[in-house]
Protein backbone atom coordinates (compact mmCIF):
# COMPACT_ATOMS: atom_id res chain seq x y z
CA UNK A 1 0.00 0.00 0.00
CA UNK A 2 1.53 3.35 -0.84
CA UNK A 3 1.13 5.73 1.66
CA UNK A 4 0.74 9.57 0.98
CA UNK A 5 1.41 12.09 3.43
CA UNK A 6 -0.32 14.92 3.84
CA UNK A 7 1.33 18.54 4.17
CA UNK A 8 -1.20 19.77 5.77
CA UNK A 9 -3.61 18.27 8.58
CA UNK A 10 -6.43 20.35 9.99
CA UNK A 11 -8.00 18.80 13.65
CA UNK A 12 -11.28 20.31 14.60
CA UNK A 13 -11.35 19.84 18.39
CA UNK A 14 -8.97 19.85 21.28
CA UNK A 15 -10.45 17.79 24.11
CA UNK A 16 -8.83 13.94 24.33
CA UNK A 17 -8.64 12.62 20.97
CA UNK A 18 -8.33 16.11 18.87
CA UNK A 19 -5.13 16.99 21.22
CA UNK A 20 -3.93 13.02 20.73
CA UNK A 21 -4.42 13.03 17.00
CA UNK A 22 -2.64 16.05 16.39
CA UNK A 23 0.05 14.82 18.55
CA UNK A 24 0.35 11.13 16.93
CA UNK A 25 0.37 13.38 13.17
CA UNK A 26 3.03 15.16 14.68
CA UNK A 27 5.14 12.15 15.44
CA UNK A 28 4.55 10.12 12.36
CA UNK A 29 5.23 13.16 10.05
CA UNK A 30 7.58 15.85 11.48
CA UNK A 31 7.21 18.33 8.30
CA UNK A 32 3.67 18.24 8.49
CA UNK A 33 1.79 21.25 9.10
CA UNK A 34 -0.57 20.82 11.66
CA UNK A 35 -3.39 23.32 13.11
CA UNK A 36 -5.60 22.78 15.96
CA UNK A 37 -9.00 24.46 16.43
CA UNK A 38 -10.64 24.28 20.22
CA UNK A 39 -14.09 26.51 20.81
CA UNK A 40 -13.17 26.57 24.57
CA UNK A 41 -10.26 28.58 25.67
CA UNK A 42 -8.79 26.30 27.35
CA UNK A 43 -6.11 23.30 25.69
CA UNK A 44 -6.69 19.62 26.40
CA UNK A 45 -7.86 18.81 29.96
CA UNK A 46 -9.41 15.85 31.83
CA UNK A 47 -12.83 15.85 31.54
CA UNK A 48 -12.92 12.81 33.64
CA UNK A 49 -11.49 14.73 36.75
CA UNK A 50 -14.51 17.48 36.53
CA UNK A 51 -16.72 16.03 39.20
CA UNK A 52 -13.34 15.70 41.85
CA UNK A 53 -12.56 19.72 41.59
CA UNK A 54 -16.08 19.97 43.67
CA UNK A 55 -14.87 18.04 46.24
CA UNK A 56 -11.32 19.49 46.23
CA UNK A 57 -9.86 16.37 45.46
CA UNK A 58 -8.16 18.11 41.96
CA UNK A 59 -7.17 21.17 44.01
CA UNK A 60 -6.70 23.46 40.98
CA UNK A 61 -8.23 23.63 37.84
CA UNK A 62 -4.93 24.00 36.11
CA UNK A 63 -4.29 20.72 37.66
CA UNK A 64 -7.21 19.38 35.23
CA UNK A 65 -5.11 20.89 31.60
CA UNK A 66 -2.96 18.17 29.97
CA UNK A 67 -0.93 20.15 27.45
CA UNK A 68 -0.35 23.66 28.01
CA UNK A 69 -0.18 26.07 25.04
CA UNK A 70 3.31 25.90 25.16
CA UNK A 71 3.41 22.64 24.59
CA UNK A 72 2.24 22.77 21.34
CA UNK A 73 4.33 25.57 20.35
CA UNK A 74 7.24 23.47 21.02
CA UNK A 75 5.60 20.60 18.69
CA UNK A 76 5.27 23.12 15.92
CA UNK A 77 1.47 22.52 15.94
CA UNK A 78 -0.14 25.76 15.40
CA UNK A 79 -3.33 25.35 18.26
CA UNK A 80 -5.88 28.27 17.86
CA UNK A 81 -7.97 28.17 21.22
CA UNK A 82 -11.32 30.26 21.70
CA UNK A 83 -11.45 29.56 17.67
CA UNK A 84 -14.71 28.01 16.13
CA UNK A 85 -14.42 26.83 12.69
CA UNK A 86 -17.06 28.23 11.09
CA UNK A 87 -17.36 26.67 6.86
CA UNK A 88 -15.99 23.82 5.32
CA UNK A 89 -15.43 23.72 1.48
CA UNK A 90 -13.92 20.04 1.29
CA UNK A 91 -13.96 20.08 -2.55
CA UNK A 92 -11.51 22.56 -2.64
CA UNK A 93 -10.34 21.80 0.59
CA UNK A 94 -10.45 24.81 2.58
CA UNK A 95 -11.97 26.09 6.22
CA UNK A 96 -13.36 29.32 7.73
CA UNK A 97 -12.74 30.11 11.03
CA UNK A 98 -13.47 32.77 13.84
CA UNK A 99 -12.30 33.52 17.14
CA UNK A 100 -10.47 35.59 19.47
CA UNK A 101 -7.62 36.81 17.35
CA UNK A 102 -9.92 37.55 14.50
CA UNK A 103 -11.06 35.47 11.24
CA UNK A 104 -9.15 33.32 9.27
CA UNK A 105 -9.10 31.06 6.25
CA UNK A 106 -7.14 27.44 5.88
CA UNK A 107 -6.41 25.19 3.04
CA UNK A 108 -6.12 21.65 4.28
CA UNK A 109 -4.90 18.11 2.98
CA UNK A 110 -6.33 16.28 5.63
CA UNK A 111 -9.41 16.77 8.32
CA UNK A 112 -9.92 15.40 11.44
CA UNK A 113 -13.29 16.05 13.15
CA UNK A 114 -12.51 15.47 17.10
CA UNK A 115 -15.29 17.44 17.96
CA UNK A 116 -16.84 15.63 20.90
CA UNK A 117 -20.12 15.46 22.28
CA UNK A 118 -22.72 17.95 24.44
CA UNK A 119 -25.14 17.62 26.89
CA UNK A 120 -28.32 15.59 26.17
CA UNK A 121 -31.03 17.96 27.93
CA UNK A 122 -34.22 15.90 28.91
CA UNK A 123 -37.73 17.08 27.80
CA UNK A 124 -38.19 18.86 31.74
CA UNK A 125 -39.95 22.39 32.41
CA UNK A 126 -37.83 24.94 33.72
CA UNK A 127 -34.36 23.57 32.65
CA UNK A 128 -33.46 27.84 31.42
CA UNK A 129 -33.75 28.57 35.57
CA UNK A 130 -30.87 29.91 37.77
CA UNK A 131 -28.79 27.53 39.26
CA UNK A 132 -29.50 24.53 37.12
CA UNK A 133 -26.25 23.22 35.31
CA UNK A 134 -24.74 20.36 33.35
CA UNK A 135 -20.85 19.03 34.15
CA UNK A 136 -19.13 18.88 30.75
CA UNK A 137 -16.66 21.85 30.73
CA UNK A 138 -14.02 23.32 33.15
CA UNK A 139 -16.56 26.26 33.55
CA UNK A 140 -19.69 24.25 34.70
CA UNK A 141 -16.96 22.44 36.78
CA UNK A 142 -15.94 26.06 38.37
CA UNK A 143 -19.97 27.21 38.47
CA UNK A 144 -20.44 23.97 40.43
CA UNK A 145 -17.62 24.69 42.76
CA UNK A 146 -18.66 27.80 43.60
CA UNK A 147 -22.20 26.00 44.66
CA UNK A 148 -20.39 24.12 47.88
CA UNK A 149 -20.41 26.23 50.37
CA UNK A 150 -24.01 27.23 49.56
CA UNK A 151 -26.35 24.40 48.03
CA UNK A 152 -27.86 22.64 51.02
CA UNK A 153 -29.78 20.49 49.08
CA UNK A 154 -28.64 19.15 45.59
CA UNK A 155 -31.01 17.08 43.06
CA UNK A 156 -28.66 15.24 40.52
CA UNK A 157 -31.16 14.23 37.57
CA UNK A 158 -29.23 10.78 35.81
CA UNK A 159 -27.60 8.28 37.95
CA UNK A 160 -25.20 7.41 35.31
CA UNK A 161 -21.01 8.06 35.70
CA UNK A 162 -21.36 11.31 35.53
CA UNK A 163 -24.31 11.83 38.06
CA UNK A 164 -23.08 9.30 40.30
CA UNK A 165 -19.80 11.07 40.63
CA UNK A 166 -21.14 14.61 41.30
CA UNK A 167 -23.42 13.31 43.60
CA UNK A 168 -20.26 11.87 45.78
CA UNK A 169 -18.80 15.04 45.25
CA UNK A 170 -21.57 17.15 46.73
CA UNK A 171 -22.54 14.61 49.63
CA UNK A 172 -18.89 14.66 50.48
CA UNK A 173 -19.31 18.38 50.81
CA UNK A 174 -21.78 18.03 53.28
CA UNK A 175 -25.08 18.38 51.33
CA UNK A 176 -28.00 16.58 51.35
CA UNK A 177 -27.87 14.91 47.76
CA UNK A 178 -30.69 13.31 45.87
CA UNK A 179 -30.24 11.12 42.71
CA UNK A 180 -33.62 11.18 40.63
CA UNK A 181 -33.29 8.10 38.02
CA UNK A 182 -35.46 7.45 35.42
CA UNK A 183 -34.76 3.83 34.74
CA UNK A 184 -34.95 1.07 37.46
CA UNK A 185 -31.47 1.24 38.75
CA UNK A 186 -28.32 3.28 37.86
CA UNK A 187 -25.22 3.18 36.16
CA UNK A 188 -27.25 1.05 33.64
CA UNK A 189 -24.34 1.25 30.86
CA UNK A 190 -21.89 -0.89 33.14
CA UNK A 191 -23.91 -2.90 35.81
CA UNK A 192 -27.18 -5.75 35.75
CA UNK A 193 -29.74 -4.88 38.72
CA UNK A 194 -27.98 -7.72 40.79
CA UNK A 195 -24.87 -5.40 40.65
CA UNK A 196 -26.46 -2.50 40.65
CA UNK A 197 -28.65 -3.00 43.94
CA UNK A 198 -25.02 -3.46 45.39
CA UNK A 199 -23.87 -0.15 44.81
CA UNK A 200 -27.07 0.96 45.71
CA UNK A 201 -27.06 -0.22 49.13
CA UNK A 202 -23.56 1.08 49.50
CA UNK A 203 -24.20 4.63 48.17
CA UNK A 204 -27.53 4.78 50.51
CA UNK A 205 -25.93 3.43 53.65
CA UNK A 206 -23.37 6.68 52.55
CA UNK A 207 -25.82 8.91 53.13
CA UNK A 208 -27.26 8.84 49.09
CA UNK A 209 -30.88 9.18 48.26
CA UNK A 210 -31.82 7.44 45.46
CA UNK A 211 -34.99 7.76 43.73
CA UNK A 212 -35.27 5.10 40.64
CA UNK A 213 -37.82 4.47 38.65
CA UNK A 214 -38.36 8.22 38.73
CA UNK A 215 -39.03 10.67 35.98
CA UNK A 216 -38.06 14.13 36.64
CA UNK A 217 -40.94 15.86 35.58
CA UNK A 218 -40.49 20.21 36.06
CA UNK A 219 -37.57 22.33 38.44
CA UNK A 220 -39.64 24.37 40.01
CA UNK A 221 -39.00 27.79 41.11
CA UNK A 222 -39.83 31.60 39.56
CA UNK A 223 -36.36 32.73 38.44
CA UNK A 224 -33.97 30.29 40.24
CA UNK A 225 -34.59 27.19 41.84
CA UNK A 226 -37.10 25.86 44.19
CA UNK A 227 -37.17 22.38 43.85
CA UNK A 228 -37.47 19.22 41.49
CA UNK A 229 -41.46 17.62 40.96
CA UNK A 230 -41.08 13.73 40.22
CA UNK A 231 -42.56 11.15 39.55
CA UNK A 232 -42.51 7.13 40.08
CA UNK A 233 -43.11 5.64 36.73
CA UNK A 234 -44.74 2.45 38.50
CA UNK A 235 -47.18 3.91 41.25
CA UNK A 236 -47.32 7.52 38.80
CA UNK A 237 -47.16 9.34 42.48
CA UNK A 238 -46.23 12.81 42.42
CA UNK A 239 -43.60 14.79 44.73
CA UNK A 240 -41.99 17.50 45.10
CA UNK A 241 -38.06 17.38 46.27
CA UNK A 242 -36.91 21.01 47.36
CA UNK A 243 -33.36 21.95 45.83
CA UNK A 244 -31.04 24.86 46.23
CA UNK A 245 -29.62 23.43 42.83
CA UNK A 246 -30.04 21.11 39.92
CA UNK A 247 -27.15 19.02 37.87
CA UNK A 248 -28.41 18.11 34.86
CA UNK A 249 -26.50 13.92 33.94
CA UNK A 250 -28.44 12.91 31.38
CA UNK A 251 -25.98 11.63 28.78
CA UNK A 252 -24.44 13.57 25.94
CA UNK A 253 -25.18 13.29 22.12
CA UNK A 254 -22.04 13.73 18.72
CA UNK A 255 -21.59 16.88 18.38
CA UNK A 256 -21.63 16.33 14.39
CA UNK A 257 -22.85 19.92 12.75
CA UNK A 258 -19.72 20.53 10.59
CA UNK A 259 -19.30 16.71 9.57
CA UNK A 260 -22.98 16.87 8.33
CA UNK A 261 -22.38 19.67 6.22
CA UNK A 262 -19.81 18.38 4.18
CA UNK A 263 -21.74 15.37 3.70
CA UNK A 264 -20.42 13.00 6.17
CA UNK A 265 -22.65 9.85 7.28
CA UNK A 266 -24.50 9.86 10.32
CA UNK A 267 -24.92 6.92 11.86
CA UNK A 268 -27.67 5.35 13.96
CA UNK A 269 -25.88 6.23 17.00
CA UNK A 270 -25.97 9.36 15.79
CA UNK A 271 -21.74 9.75 15.59
CA UNK A 272 -20.05 9.83 12.53
CA UNK A 273 -19.69 6.65 10.66
CA UNK A 274 -16.10 5.54 10.68
CA UNK A 275 -14.28 2.55 9.71
CA UNK A 276 -11.46 1.03 11.33
CA UNK A 277 -9.08 3.32 9.85
CA UNK A 278 -11.16 5.96 11.61
CA UNK A 279 -11.75 7.34 8.14
CA UNK A 280 -15.41 8.45 6.99
CA UNK A 281 -17.28 7.98 3.78
CA UNK A 282 -15.67 11.34 2.59
CA UNK A 283 -11.64 10.80 1.52
CA UNK A 284 -9.31 12.47 3.10
CA UNK A 285 -11.90 13.27 6.34
CA UNK A 286 -11.55 11.74 9.53
CA UNK A 287 -13.33 11.53 13.30
CA UNK A 288 -12.55 9.67 16.18
CA UNK A 289 -13.64 10.67 20.41
CA UNK A 290 -16.49 11.34 21.51
CA UNK A 291 -18.49 12.50 18.13
CA UNK A 292 -17.11 9.20 15.94
CA UNK A 293 -19.45 5.86 15.50
CA UNK A 294 -17.12 3.12 16.04
CA UNK A 295 -18.29 -0.56 15.90
CA UNK A 296 -18.79 -2.74 18.89
CA UNK A 297 -15.60 -5.03 19.61
CA UNK A 298 -17.68 -7.96 19.94
CA UNK A 299 -20.24 -8.30 17.36
CA UNK A 300 -19.57 -5.37 15.00
CA UNK A 301 -22.82 -3.15 16.10
CA UNK A 302 -22.10 0.57 15.70
CA UNK A 303 -21.78 2.28 18.67
CA UNK A 304 -20.14 5.42 19.90
CA UNK A 305 -17.35 5.21 22.92
CA UNK A 306 -18.22 8.04 25.23
CA UNK A 307 -14.71 7.13 27.23
CA UNK A 308 -11.10 8.63 27.47
CA UNK A 309 -9.60 5.08 26.85
CA UNK A 310 -11.86 4.90 23.35
CA UNK A 311 -11.18 8.43 22.50
CA UNK A 312 -6.87 8.12 22.63
CA UNK A 313 -7.09 5.06 20.95
CA UNK A 314 -8.95 6.20 17.55
CA UNK A 315 -7.20 9.66 17.68
CA UNK A 316 -4.05 7.42 17.46
CA UNK A 317 -4.78 5.38 14.54
CA UNK A 318 -6.84 8.79 13.20
CA UNK A 319 -3.66 11.09 13.72
CA UNK A 320 -1.41 8.64 11.98
CA UNK A 321 -3.38 7.56 8.98
CA UNK A 322 -3.89 11.19 8.35
CA UNK A 323 -0.08 11.85 8.67
CA UNK A 324 -0.45 8.80 5.64
CA UNK A 325 -0.10 6.23 8.19
CA UNK A 326 -1.92 2.85 8.44
CA UNK A 327 -3.00 2.20 11.37
CA UNK A 328 -6.43 0.40 12.46
CA UNK A 329 -8.52 0.33 15.69
CA UNK A 330 -9.91 -2.82 16.63
CA UNK A 331 -12.89 -2.14 17.79
CA UNK A 332 -14.70 -0.83 21.39
CA UNK A 333 -14.54 -3.38 24.06
CA UNK A 334 -15.82 -0.44 26.48
CA UNK A 335 -14.17 -1.14 29.85
CA UNK A 336 -15.12 1.08 32.25
CA UNK A 337 -14.13 1.84 36.12
CA UNK A 338 -15.19 4.21 39.04
CA UNK A 339 -14.96 4.45 42.67
CA UNK A 340 -18.10 5.36 45.15
CA UNK A 341 -17.54 6.14 48.38
CA UNK A 342 -14.50 3.74 48.64
CA UNK A 343 -15.75 1.14 46.42
CA UNK A 344 -14.85 -0.08 43.18
CA UNK A 345 -16.73 -0.42 40.25
CA UNK A 346 -16.38 -1.72 37.17
CA UNK A 347 -17.18 -3.62 34.05
CA UNK A 348 -16.11 -4.97 30.35
CA UNK A 349 -17.56 -6.00 27.32
CA UNK A 350 -21.08 -6.83 26.94
CA UNK A 351 -23.80 -6.64 29.76
CA UNK A 352 -27.09 -8.28 30.15
CA UNK A 353 -28.99 -5.72 28.74
CA UNK A 354 -26.52 -4.83 25.75
CA UNK A 355 -26.15 -8.17 24.88
CA UNK A 356 -30.24 -8.47 24.45
CA UNK A 357 -30.15 -5.71 22.37
CA UNK A 358 -27.16 -7.32 19.92
CA UNK A 359 -29.23 -10.28 20.59
CA UNK A 360 -25.99 -12.14 21.63
CA UNK A 361 -27.26 -15.40 24.04
CA UNK A 362 -25.07 -15.82 26.88
CA UNK A 363 -24.06 -17.55 29.87
CA UNK A 364 -23.06 -15.95 32.91
CA UNK A 365 -20.37 -17.22 35.83
CA UNK A 366 -21.60 -15.37 38.96
CA UNK A 367 -19.73 -15.89 42.54
CA UNK A 368 -18.67 -14.19 45.70
CA UNK A 369 -15.65 -14.23 46.92
CA UNK A 370 -13.04 -12.50 48.79
CA UNK A 371 -9.94 -10.69 47.77
CA UNK A 372 -7.72 -12.29 50.27
CA UNK A 373 -7.56 -15.56 51.20
CA UNK A 374 -10.26 -16.05 54.56
CA UNK A 375 -7.71 -16.90 56.83
CA UNK A 376 -5.68 -13.41 56.61
CA UNK A 377 -7.29 -10.39 58.07
CA UNK A 378 -8.77 -7.50 55.83
CA UNK A 379 -9.77 -9.21 53.41
CA UNK A 380 -12.87 -7.80 50.99
CA UNK A 381 -15.58 -8.93 49.65
CA UNK A 382 -15.82 -9.61 45.71
CA UNK A 383 -18.68 -9.69 43.45
CA UNK A 384 -18.05 -11.43 40.29
CA UNK A 385 -19.75 -11.86 37.25
CA UNK A 386 -18.10 -13.48 33.53
CA UNK A 387 -20.32 -13.29 30.50
CA UNK A 388 -19.50 -15.86 27.54
CA UNK A 389 -21.36 -16.59 24.13
CA UNK A 390 -23.79 -19.24 25.10
CA UNK A 391 -22.65 -21.40 21.78
CA UNK A 392 -19.28 -20.41 21.34
CA UNK A 393 -18.06 -20.38 24.69
CA UNK A 394 -15.88 -17.05 24.13
CA UNK A 395 -15.81 -14.90 26.83
CA UNK A 396 -17.95 -11.41 26.21
CA UNK A 397 -17.69 -9.38 29.47
CA UNK A 398 -17.48 -8.77 33.01
CA UNK A 399 -18.48 -6.78 35.85
CA UNK A 400 -17.16 -6.75 39.60
CA UNK A 401 -17.94 -4.35 42.54
CA UNK A 402 -15.57 -4.96 45.99
CA UNK A 403 -13.94 -2.08 47.64
CA UNK A 404 -10.65 -3.19 46.47
CA UNK A 405 -9.03 -4.88 43.69
CA UNK A 406 -12.06 -4.86 41.11
CA UNK A 407 -10.13 -2.31 38.65
CA UNK A 408 -6.94 -4.17 37.75
CA UNK A 409 -9.52 -7.78 37.63
CA UNK A 410 -11.46 -6.38 35.03
CA UNK A 411 -8.22 -5.22 32.73
CA UNK A 412 -7.69 -9.27 32.87
CA UNK A 413 -11.44 -9.91 31.16
CA UNK A 414 -10.67 -7.16 28.59
CA UNK A 415 -7.52 -8.23 27.36
CA UNK A 416 -9.42 -11.65 27.64
CA UNK A 417 -11.86 -10.48 25.45
CA UNK A 418 -9.71 -9.03 22.93
CA UNK A 419 -7.95 -12.41 22.34
CA UNK A 420 -11.05 -14.39 21.83
CA UNK A 421 -10.58 -16.63 25.43
CA UNK A 422 -13.52 -19.31 26.00
CA UNK A 423 -14.55 -20.19 29.83
CA UNK A 424 -12.15 -22.66 30.24
CA UNK A 425 -9.08 -21.12 29.07
CA UNK A 426 -9.81 -18.10 31.87
CA UNK A 427 -10.10 -20.66 34.14
CA UNK A 428 -6.75 -22.25 33.20
CA UNK A 429 -5.35 -18.33 33.74
CA UNK A 430 -2.19 -19.07 36.50
CA UNK A 431 -2.87 -15.78 38.68
CA UNK A 432 0.07 -14.56 41.16
CA UNK A 433 -0.96 -15.96 44.62
CA UNK A 434 0.40 -13.88 48.24
CA UNK A 435 -2.17 -13.96 51.88
CA UNK A 436 -1.50 -10.74 51.93
CA UNK A 437 -2.56 -9.65 48.05
CA UNK A 438 -4.51 -12.78 46.68
CA UNK A 439 -5.83 -16.23 46.82
CA UNK A 440 -4.65 -19.38 45.12
CA UNK A 441 -7.98 -19.25 42.81
CA UNK A 442 -8.61 -15.76 42.23
CA UNK A 443 -11.98 -14.69 42.01
CA UNK A 444 -12.03 -14.35 38.42
CA UNK A 445 -11.22 -17.75 38.05
CA UNK A 446 -13.85 -19.30 39.94
CA UNK A 447 -16.36 -17.29 38.18
CA UNK A 448 -14.63 -19.43 34.96
CA UNK A 449 -15.46 -22.43 36.57
CA UNK A 450 -19.00 -21.81 37.46
CA UNK A 451 -19.73 -20.82 33.41
CA UNK A 452 -17.26 -23.54 32.53
CA UNK A 453 -19.59 -26.18 34.12
CA UNK A 454 -22.72 -24.86 32.60
CA UNK A 455 -21.29 -24.25 29.15
CA UNK A 456 -19.72 -27.41 29.50
CA UNK A 457 -17.20 -27.12 27.97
Amino acid sequence: MVLIMADRIAVIGCGAAGATAAMQARKFNRKAEITLFNTEPYSQYSRCGLPYTISGKVEDFQDLILTSEDNWSMMKIDAKLETTVTEIDHASKKLKYSGSEGDGELEYDALIFATGAENADPPIKGLDKKRVYGLRTIDDAKSLAAEVDKAKKVVVIGGGLVGVETAEAFHECGADVTIVEFLPHILLAMLDPDMAKIVEAHCEEHGLKLLLNTAAQEITGSDEVKGVVVKNRESEEESEIHADIVVVATGVRPITDLAESIGCEIGPSRGIVTDDKMLTNIEDVYACGDCAEGSEFITNNPMTGGLGTIAVRQARVAGINAAGGNETFPGIVGAKVTKLFGMEIASTGLTADLAKRFEVPMTVGSIKGLTKPPYYKGGKEIKVKTYYHKETGKLVGGQMVSLEDAAMRINVITLGIQHNIDAAELFDFENCYAPAICDTWDPIVSSALAARRRLKI
